[in-house]
């Protein structure tokens, strides 16, 4: 076959959705493969909630779902024509999309179906610099965004801020409530340009879910594209998802800093003491030194 349809191998798409699912986290939602045409190139998908611990607010928005589908079909799959999604979240008119070689798309599974255009370009690999390093904590204004869905988080937070303290850093807070939209969601969001227009550096969190990861990498790559230094913690499960939202939005090189996926099971006295046995890792991940 020659041009835009080269067709799949219905293989490599389960071996790519399984990757994705996996990468998603079962916390968040379950993505799973319905249909490959493997002629034409036509992939459709599935995304249900059923199993997701805390529902939608813990799924990754159908945006950035589609997004981060999108983008590693894309690279998996060069004779990728369409992908059509049904994601329960977001109904739309079957048959809404338009094939890469400009037909209208078949109508997908039903009217939640999502088509995802197939682009003739590569994936950008984006700016892999990780943004500056922090040094000398001492003097220095550190701004710690933390959420309103996990209390291991603020726990955590908490012994990291009377570290950072005493190593004479001047330290705040601020929390955020996502998924805000409006005039609400606007007045939030000027809150944190200005929270992070006050600080020297910033630490995002906690990616533990599809839709708090989502948030805490844009939060974070809000301050990385001003130029601070800014780090984003993940627990291990998401901290796939952190990397391939980071690389989506063009800043493959976005600091990391690793927590257990257990962090908001266990007793506080157990968070507090793997919080105070992480401060080194968190000040690696930043650039960070004690003097």
């Amino acid at each position: 076959m020659t041009g835009l349809v080269q067709g799949v191998r219905h293989a490599t798409v389960a071996r790519t959705v399984a990757e994705l699912a996996a990468l998603l986290g079962s916390e968040g939602g379950t993505l799973a493969l319905s249909a490959v045409d493997e002629r034409t190139g036509a992939v459709d998908l599935s995304f249900r909630l059923d199993d997701a611990d805390c529902g939608d607010n813990c799924a990754l928005p159908p945006d950035q779902l589609r997004q981060v589908v999108e983008t590693r079909l894309r690279s998996a799959l060069p004779g990728l024509t369409a992908v059509r999604i049904d994601d329960s979240r977001r109904p739309v008119p079957a048959g809404d999309g338009v094939a890469g070689d400009g037909r209208v798309a078949p109508a997908g599974p039903g009217p939640s179906s999502i088509t995802v255009l197939d682009p003739t370009g590569g994936v950008v690999p984006g700016d892999a610099d990780p943004g500056p390093d922090l040094g000398s904590l001492r003097g220095r204004r550190i701004g710690v965004r933390v959420d309103v869905l996990w209390q291991a988080w603020d726990q955590t937070v908490d012994e990291w801020i009377a570290e950072l303290e005493r190593a004479g850093a001047i330290v705040t807070t601020w929390r955020r409530a996502q998924g805000l939209k409006g005039a609400e969601g606007e007045r939030r969001q000027a809150e944190y340009d200005a929270f992070v227009g006050g600080v020297d550096a910033v630490i995002s969190g906690l990616a533990n879910c599809g839709s708090c990861t989502s948030w805490s990498v844009k939060d974070g790559l809000n301050a990385l594209n001003r130029g601070l230094p800014t780090v984003v913690a993940a627990t291990e499960h998401f901290v796939g998802l952190a990397r391939t939202l980071a690389a989506d939005n063009g800043r493959p090189g976005l600091r990391l800093v690793e927590l257990p996926s257990s962090l908001n099971t266990l007793p506080e006295q157990q968070v507090r003491a793997h919080a105070r046995s992480s401060f080194p890792a968190l000040l690696d991940a930043i650039g960070a030194v004690v003097r």
